[in-house]
């Protein structure tokens, strides 16, 4: 079809067409039944100032028609398929959540200590103790260091424990349990 197309005029009559896409012998059907029904999908119409239509956009049609064009742009390789991008809202949701299951006292007394950073053992914290801070320092929150002068240990916020702080407050918008 392409090669009788390719033969014809740029702008081309209708019998023209007819004849390089069905035959001689088919062409006044096409151009009675044929040729109405296309035009309502997007067959190119004729043009007055050539009385005709243009061929390109003929074979154009014809492309798209028979889906060579979508085909193509489909079939192409267009790299390596990762469906790991696309998340669920809950999954972006489960992001800003607090991770570490902290519970009320060691959320207060992390709170403490990431807002005032001079703060280093239980006995300045209300409410907390040693046993608080050492769930603290399981989940990654606190860091242990050396006892201070009165003999007491000593605990430093990790970046993990700032970052679970920032978690916590944005997901309670500031407020506490």
């Amino acid at each position: 079809m392409n090669d009788a197309l390719s033969k014809l005029p740029l702008f081309a009559t209708d019998k023209e067409i007819a004849v390089a896409i069905v035959g001689k012998e088919r062409a006044q059907m096409w151009l009675k039944t044929v040729i109405p029904q296309l035009e309502r999908k997007g067959f190119p119409r004729i043009d007055p100032l050539h009385d005709g239509r243009p061929v390109p956009l003929v074979k154009k049609f014809y492309d798209g028609y028979f889906g060579i064009t979508a085909g193509f742009n489909v079939a192409a390789p267009d790299g390596e398929e990762n469906f790991g991008i696309w998340r669920s809202k809950r999954e972006i949701r489960n992001e800003r959540k607090p991770q570490m299951g902290l519970n009320g006292r060691c959320i207060s007394a992390l709170q403490y200590m990431v807002n005032r950073p001079d703060v280093r053992t239980s006995a300045e914290i209300s409410g907390a103790t040693d046993f608080t801070m050492e769930q603290l320092a399981d989940k990654g929150a606190l860091k242990e260091g050396p006892r201070d002068s009165q003999g007491d240990r000593t605990w430093t916020v990790t970046d993990a424990g700032r970052e679970e702080m920032a978690r916590y407050k944005d997901w309670h918008g500031g407020k506490t349990r």
